[in-house]
């Protein structure tokens, strides 16, 4: 059968699809993969068909001017409960407006391209609404590849009304829901958010499209000391501006660790460390289901990409979350037990320490509850599971 995958222009949301994908062209099914071109090359070389659909957006401008600018999350603890409630609706809003604006420079291009191809099956990323809304045009199903807690179902309740003006626009009927008819799922069940929505469960695969990886990057540490990868991801620092790059109250309290300190970075972020001590390991665009295997627990903000592979591993995790999604995705993984989160607003460099210290320790629950978590990830259906479950829908 014919599969169109979609996702916005946004690698960490295109790389969590790519397995999927290859699943499906293993199992001989036609697939090609459709996005803005600011994604194409990223498509291209994951060896996946390519097919420039809709609109390139300025999606970090968008969001600086729609959702930076209601975050806030320093003050909440000064805030009370009406207040709070109010804060949460204005952010749900906001990342609701700010996908929306994203599927509005989508959607004409990418049902252009799929009124002519006809796929009989439509995969997209749970906030690239666009996917949603040319299966539903098609009359085919919509499958939800989630890459981490179901963040659109978190969300979608609450504001209804605010596709209505792009619907309206193109002439499109209002799906019966943005959640699609089948979503696959790598979270690991118990801690993801309870939604209305037929599940295919699968175990998360890695995808990090570095070809390379370097000759030591797998070797444990030599110093008998535990190791700490701290890593802030590759988005932060884009959407929110580089001062948001490891803060220095984190480093503050990583280097006053008894550890052996791992910080991993792209290669492009490295102009934004500061001088480190010589005993510090730099770890320059090194994947990190290859790291993160040598490491006794990972110090990081919440992305769902870095939580599903220290998971996979058995890796315990302090998550400092700052933006919408990496809040739930702190709040659901560390409900495991495999882990700790602070909110912005209690995150200072002594707290840090100290919650560090508490999970390192050697018969700590934070680490057990982490290989169980490992564990039953481990256990979770294979990738052609879920080409079965789309074959079915499909059929």
């Amino acid at each position: 059968m014919r599969i169109l995958f979609t996702s916005w222009a946004w690698t960490t949301h295109f790389y969590p699809m790519v397995p999927l994908a290859w699943a499906a062209r293993v199992a001989g099914h036609d697939v090609r993969f459709a996005a803005p071109s600011d994604l194409v090359p990223s498509i291209v070389a994951s060896g996946l068909p390519a097919v420039t659909a809709g609109e390139d957006f300025d999606i970090v401008g968008d969001f600086q001017e729609r959702i930076v600018t209601v975050m806030d999350y320093e003050n909440d603890h000064a805030r009370g409960e009406a207040e709070l409630a109010e804060r949460h609706a204005a952010r749900s809003r906001a990342v609701m407006e700010h996908y929306t604006a994203i599927a509005a420079a989508m959607t004409p291009g990418l049902l252009d391209y799929a009124r002519d191809w006809r796929p009989d099956a439509v995969v997209y990323d749970p906030l690239a609404w666009a996917g949603v809304l040319v299966a539903d045009d098609l009359g085919v199903p919509a499958v939800r590849s989630l890459f981490g807690p179901d963040l659109s179902a978190a969300i979608r309740p609450e504001h209804t009304d605010v596709l209505d003006p792009l619907l309206e626009s193109l002439g499109l009927d209002r799906p019966e829901s943005t959640l699609g008819d089948l979503t696959v799922d790598p979270c690991p069940p118990y801690v993801q958010i309870d939604a209305p929505v037929r599940r295919q469960h699968i175990r998360f695969v890695p995808y990090n499209a570095l070809p390379v990886v370097p000759p030591a990057a797998h070797e444990p540490g030599r110093s008998g000391r535990p190791r700490v990868c701290l890593t802030w991801g590759t988005t932060t620092d884009r959407m929110v501006g580089e001062t948001a790059f490891l803060p220095p109250n984190v480093l503050e309290a990583m280097l006053s660790l008894d550890a052996e300190l791992v910080i991993a970075i792209a290669a492009r972020q490295e102009h934004l460390l500061p001088d480190l001590p010589p005993e510090v390991t730099i770890a320059k665009s090194v994947p990190l289901d290859v790291l993160l295997p040598t490491c006794d627990l990972v110090v990081q903000r919440g992305g769902s990409g870095t939580s599903h592979t220290a998971a996979l591993y058995g890796v315990p995790q302090l998550i400092l979350p700052l933006m919408p999604d990496t809040l739930l995705t702190a709040r659901t993984f560390c409900s495991s037990g495999a882990g700790v989160f602070l909110r912005p607003d209690e995150a200072d460099a002594e707290t840090i320490r100290e919650n560090a210290a508490r999970i390192l320790e050697p018969d700590s629950s934070f680490r057990r509850q982490a290989r169980a978590l490992a564990d039953d990830m481990e256990r979770l259906p294979r990738m052609p599971d879920a080409v079965r479950a789309m074959e079915e829908l499909a059929a």
